[in-house]
């Protein structure tokens, strides 16, 4: 099967990650030969892992692991001040489950927390450092994110509408091509991929220019596009003497949607 050229989309994409590694990259070097080489993976990866396909989706994975660490990282503390020996690991994650869902963080928090738990308490170096690993991977963390964020508001402004647009545009071109069997893809590849535009969709909802999307010619298009991909999802997963019938359905919802005139 040959290789299908990059979108202007992806190639963006690549130069927002291979930049904001490079920035973070040179920050860890410019740190000096004290900076521990796990503070480095922990700056490099933070800026990495903030790039993603929504600003409002990288603010809340950057805000997931912060809290997470940080909140993870002072309850291991604590009970590392009592237990010592496998009953801290279990002590620990239930307090962290018990206090973080009483404080409403979400679960990609608590998941963050948990990791706390293993690294302080599984790795023994980890955990004679104690406290102080459980600021440095905070602070590098933090340098990382804000590195990656910046890196995305300041070299590659995009306003949201047009990431909108854009991220519009390559959902329904996936749904062209399964249609057309030049795209073998997977229904969870598919979901994934309508989170993102929903995580764009939500951003504009937002801000000023939210009125477009109100608008009944706009909502009867996304209307069209959801009715397209629930079909397409099911040609994916239901049985195969459905698949027909569902494959006939997302064209008709395709075809409707073109119909539609597209934000502008």
């Amino acid at each position: 099967m040959p290789l299908r050229s990059l979108s202007p989309q992806q190639t963006r994409n690549a130069l927002l990650v291979g930049f904001a590694g490079f920035l973070a990259t040179a920050l860890y070097l410019w740190s000096g030969p004290a900076v521990a080489a796990e503070q480095g993976f922990y700056l490099v990866y933070g800026a990495v892992r903030s790039l993603l396909p929504s600003r409002d989706a990288s603010l809340q994975a950057a805000q997931a692991r912060l809290q997470g660490t940080a909140f993870g990282g002072v309850v291991v503390f604590l009970v590392m001040l009592a237990f010592r020996d496998w009953l801290a690991m279990g002590v620990a994650y239930v307090l962290i489950h018990r206090i973080g869902r009483r404080c409403g963080f979400s679960s990609a928090t608590l998941v963050n927390a948990g990791v706390m738990v293993v690294l302080l308490l599984g790795v023994p170096a980890y955990g004679a450092m104690g406290f102080r690993y459980v600021f440095d991977r905070t602070l590098w963390h933090a340098l990382g994110l804000g590195i990656g964020m910046a890196v995305e508001r300041l070299f590659w402004p995009d306003a949201p509408l047009q990431r909108l647009i854009t991220s519009e545009r390559a959902l329904v071109q996936r749904l062209h091509d399964l249609l057309a069997g030049r795209q073998v893809c997977s229904a969870e590849s598919l979901i994934a991929s309508y989170a993102e535009h929903r995580a764009v969709r939500s951003e504009v909802l937002r801000g000023s220019e939210a009125a477009l999307l109100q608008s009944p010619s706009y909502r009867d298009r996304h209307d069209c596009l959801e009715i397209a991909l629930r079909h397409a999802v099911a040609m994916l997963r239901g049985p195969t003497v459905l698949k027909t019938l569902d494959e006939r359905a997302c064209r008709e919802a395709l075809g409707r949607y073109g119909t539609f005139p597209e934000l502008a």
